[in-house]
């Protein structure tokens, strides 16, 4: 912002100012003035750093929150996944409270109460040690003690759910500025979006007024990779909204669908590539096209993944790319947010 500034141009500037008095370099006045104007520099120097606390951006590290706390947002400070564990082993013998089960990869998961092995057989309910969805685990991939129970002689698990990961810098960011510019008033479509937003898993909302007759609203909701939710959050959603929601619409929450795109084509490269470096880049750009497009449009550009392919640094050409197994445009409904399938390339 104060680039043109220099130590140089301020020290100028005083000298220039200065009448009757000897300022040539070397002198008395021209050394005491150069450390002056080095501080001065500093402070107009340090005002750059102003600008990301003012005018917050995915940059702006914790100003983002001290911004969005001025207006009542809060970063949504993600969810735990719980499972069920079922135990085999000695009858009588009791799991304690607070025992902790792991995945073959290390992820913890705590015994939320005690339960006793009735004919060699318990379950219970055990929640992940911290928020975040990589805790939800398939079924059988808790089967691990970290302190052993003697008398336990198995673990394992059903399929666990309800875990999202704490909100990322450029989602606060997002939302902040969705509050600014979208006034969200007596429940209207802005204020439907933005308390489907605060809601933790929820990271895109599509709000259809009236969709079924006067007083009827539906909210179609995706995770922060735009992609469909689980139960879990469609409900925490739906609770919340039903909390804020002016008195006598009826809400219907749901769940966006998924439109799976597989993507085949064989491709020339130069020597300077790979083709699983290839099928990589461009498995990355089909994803955030694909995210880029979500509750936007509802056509897929067939046209746009050629050009994405030949984008790709190394390839010469390409030849029977398909979506779908079509060489045209894919219509998307309304329900629906594209989801990147199989990435074929030879």
């Amino acid at each position: 912002m104060f680039e043109t500034i220099t130590p140089e141009s301020i020290k100028e500037n005083i000298l220039n100012e200065l009448e009757q008095v000897d300022v040539r370099e070397g002198s008395y006045t021209n050394n005491l003035v150069s450390p002056t104007a080095l501080a001065i520099w500093k402070l107009y120097d340090s005002l750059n750093a102003l600008i990301p606390m003012v005018y917050v951006d995915e940059t702006s590290g914790v100003y983002i929150d001290k911004k969005a706390a001025n207006y009542g947002i809060t970063r949504k400070s993600g969810t735990k996944a719980s499972a069920v564990l079922h135990f085999t082993g000695v009858d009588g013998k009791v799991v304690p409270k607070g025992a902790v089960f792991l995945t073959g990869d290390g992820l913890e998961f705590v015994i939320e109460s005690a339960v006793t092995l009735t004919a060699g057989a318990a379950s219970t309910t055990a929640i992940a040690a911290e928020a975040g969805e990589a805790y939800n685990v398939l079924s059988g991939s808790i089967t691990q003690q970290i302190v052993s129970i003697s008398g336990l002689t198995g673990v394992t698990n059903e399929a666990a759910v309800g875990g999202t990961d704490p909100e990322s810098d450029k989602s606060l960011v997002e939302r902040l500025y969705a509050y600014l510019r979208k006034p969200a008033t007596s429940g209207n479509v802005y204020h439907y979006e933005q308390w489907a937003l605060a809601v933790d898993g929820v990271g895109g909302v599509k709000v259809a007024p009236l969709w079924n007759g006067p007083g009827t609203v539906k909210v179609l909701i995706v995770n922060p990779a735009k992609a469909p939710v689980d139960q879990e959050v469609v409900t925490r959603c739906a609770d919340h909204i039903d909390q804020n929601r002016p008195i006598g619409a009826t809400v219907t929450v749901e769940s966006a669908s998924a439109l799976t795109i597989n993507v085949e084509a064989t491709i020339t490269i130069e020597s300077t590539t790979t083709k699983s470096a290839v099928k990589e880049a461009f498995a990355n750009s089909l994803n955030a096209y694909l995210q880029s497009i979500a509750f936007e449009k509802y056509e897929l550009i067939y046209n746009r993944l050629a050009f994405m392919l030949l984008d790709i640094e190394g390839v010469i050409d390409y030849a029977d790319l398909t979506v779908n197994g079509g060489t045209s445009n894919i219509t998307i409904a309304a329900n629906e947010v594209p989801v990147a399938g199989m990435v074929v390339i030879s």
